[in-house]
């Protein structure tokens, strides 16, 4: 649901709005998506590691410390970022950010930070239901928002941000109130959290900042090297090929928590079979999407690329090939985060983007937008690679 939701976001941009527009949208969805990285390491996957092994009222403490914690971080990095772009737009190569949109960027922070910071409340305490009416409400108020700024010819990045970040916000506080989460602001009991977290966020934090780079790194590289129109048909390639990373974002919801689950109980044996399960999944559905979008593309250039978007095929097969490891590498980066391996997860970030973002500027400036993609695949799969590789030796699995 929140795939096609996403899907048809980035349809919109394209049929409706200027290049630079999906372009802007693009680079500060990037920002929050490095947001995202941090919220990741120092409150999302260190609750994940530690909350399964708290039971009643102290993992509901526990739940009250991380959010305190993490909306005062939301608010900080909301705001850093926002007057940062605005005074210095160059960091994106953009001439200007106007204010109205690093403002619509900074509410986009704050919602993304909230609703997955309650989704992973919900899959930590089982409740996935309650994570689907959530993303249901979510998606019913959107659709009407988005067709109405279409109607009214207001599709910008600036409007675009403003009405999701709106939209999550909203959504999120009916949940957030049924779940009886509430901000904990004591610095004694922060500072007692955080010696739990750090000796895993020490470790997940520049993982996740180097997955970061690599993962999105093609967004700052691409339009230094191939500029922004040509990084926009890079993104717009990206789009038909990313509901499988929603899935995949969805399976590990699940997955995670029960494997921290198991581990905790010392049951390796049902790791490693729903390990297994996973990755061979991941390969099956990667393939039957791309052959299903293989098929359609003619007419997804005749009646939704258009002439502005033309021919991006390649680009399409490039983001197929991307998608496989990002599943493996998901699974396996999943395992041995809920392990409590995070040192294993930053070296293997870190020997990735060592080889993506050299490739990447290099290859790009010779070949353009296709060498561009050579340097975000190999960077994926090595990442996938060498997290395999780790986790195998955590599981324990013979060769």
């Amino acid at each position: 649901m929140l795939s096609i939701c996403n899907f048809l976001l980035g349809l919109v941009f394209i049929k409706f709005a200027t290049k630079h527009d999906y372009y802007a949208y693009s680079q500060l969805i990037g920002y929050v998506a490095l947001t995202g990285a941090i919220q990741g390491a120092l409150v999302n996957t260190t609750a994940l590691t530690l909350l399964p092994g708290k039971v009643g009222a102290e993992r509901v403490r526990v739940t009250n410390v991380f959010f305190g914690l993490q909306l005062v971080l939301s608010i900080v990095l909301a705001i850093a970022g926002g007057l940062f772009l605005w005074l210095v737009p160059s960091a994106i190569s953009m001439e200007a950010i106007e204010m109205p949109l690093a403002l619509a960027m900074a509410v986009m922070v704050l919602a993304a930070w909230l609703r997955e910071f309650l989704r992973n409340v919900q899959f930590i305490n089982l409740r996935a239901e309650k994570c689907l009416q959530q993303d249901i409400a979510y998606v019913l108020l959107l659709a009407p928002c988005i067709v109405a700024l279409v109607l009214s010819k207001s599709v910008r990045a600036d409007q675009m941000l403003l009405v999701i970040g709106a939209v999550g916000v909203i959504t999120a506080l009916p949940w957030l109130r049924q779940a009886s989460i509430s901000p904990v602001f004591d610095p004694t009991q922060w500072r007692a959290l955080w010696r739990e977290i750090w000796p895993l966020a020490k470790w997940s934090l520049p993982a996740g900042m180097v997955a970061w780079a690599f993962g999105n790194g093609y967004l700052v590289v691409g339009a230094q090297v191939v500029g922004p129109e040509s990084t926009a048909e890079i993104v717009a390639a990206k789009l038909f090929m990313a509901p499988l990373g929603m899935m995949f974002l969805s399976w590990a919801n699940i997955f995670r928590p029960k494997v921290s689950h198991w581990l905790s109980k010392g049951s390796t044996r049902e790791v490693v079979r729903l390990t297994n399960l996973s990755i061979g999944g991941v390969a099956g559905i990667v393939a039957l999407y791309f052959v299903v979008l293989v098929l359609a593309y003619p007419f997804l250039e005749r009646y939704i690329l258009g002439d502005k978007y033309h021919g991006l095929r390649l680009d399409i097969a490039w983001w197929g090939m991307f998608f496989v490891a990002s599943g493996v590498s998901g699974v396996c980066n999943g395992v041995l985060l809920s392990g409590g391996k995070f040192r294993q997860s930053f070296y293997a970030a870190a020997i990735s983007s060592t080889l993506s973002l050299p490739v990447m500027y290099f290859s790009g400036l010779e070949f353009g937008k296709h060498g561009l993609m050579v340097g975000v695949v190999l960077g994926e799969s090595a990442y996938a690679a060498v997290l395999y590789v780790a986790m195998r030796r955590m599981l324990r699995v013979p060769k």
